[in-house]
């Protein structure tokens, strides 16, 4: 009885560790590595291909239609920007920059978990179904 208690235990604590290793372990650090974050959901390689992947996410996602936020969308130069706060609050104050900024952060090596997290401004700036 004992010897059937100890190998119950010892695959209980077996199947524990296998679930608890394919969890992805995200640390308080935002970071394109693991899939569940999608840090290329849109297209840079030009303003109307930029455009394209905003209005085919907004779909896929049931978002609010972007048209009249995509019809603001500049094509801005001289940005700096040195961190993702950075990022997010020069899209919090103006969300027409966010191509730019895309291209910025391309261009200059910058992290990519940056642009993710200003996306994720741009998308609240003209979303309004609150999801």
């Amino acid at each position: 009885m004992q010897l059937l208690y100890k190998l119950k235990n010892k695959i209980l604590l077996t199947f524990l560790v296998i679930a608890l290793s394919s969890c992805s372990v995200i640390s308080e650090e935002l970071s394109c590595k693991f899939s569940e974050i999608n840090c290329y959901r849109f297209d840079y390689s030009s303003i109307d291909n930029f455009k394209d992947s905003v209005d085919n996410y907004s779909q896929q996602w049931s978002l609010s239609d972007p048209a009249s936020a995509l019809t603001k969308i500049t094509p801005k130069e001289g940005l700096s920007i040195n961190s993702s706060v950075e990022a997010e609050n020069l899209i919090l104050e103006s969300p027409e920059s966010i191509y730019a900024l895309g291209i910025y952060i391309k261009n200059n090596q910058k992290p990519r978990e940056w642009l993710f997290i200003a996306e994720q401004a741009y998308l609240r700036s003209w979303n309004t179904l609150g999801r």
